[in-house]
């Protein structure tokens, strides 16, 4: 009896853990883990220069310094970071 709870245990602890990386990707963004040091180098290392971001509903708005030195300001998906356009 005692080894048929240690065995469920261990194999609830197992699935808890395979399953939590996929929790942790639906969002970049989730409710207060918005950091914005973080989304900037992501931005960065997407070719985006980004200077600041900030949370604008489901989306990440960033301001954005173009190649021509312009400033502009783009929206990206919160959870892949891809462009959105409006």
């Amino acid at each position: 009896m005692v080894k048929n709870t240690i065995i469920a245990l261990v194999t609830a602890a197992t699935l808890v853990g395979a399953a939590s990386p996929a929790f942790a990707a639906q969002s970049l963004t989730s409710d207060s883990s918005f950091d914005n040091n973080t989304i900037i180098s992501l931005l960065n290392d997407q070719g985006v220069k980004a200077s600041a971001v900030e949370e604008w509903g489901d989306l990440v708005r960033a301001y954005v310094t173009l190649e021509d030195g312009t400033k502009t300001m783009q929206f990206f998906s919160n959870d892949t970071l891809t462009p959105v356009s409006l």
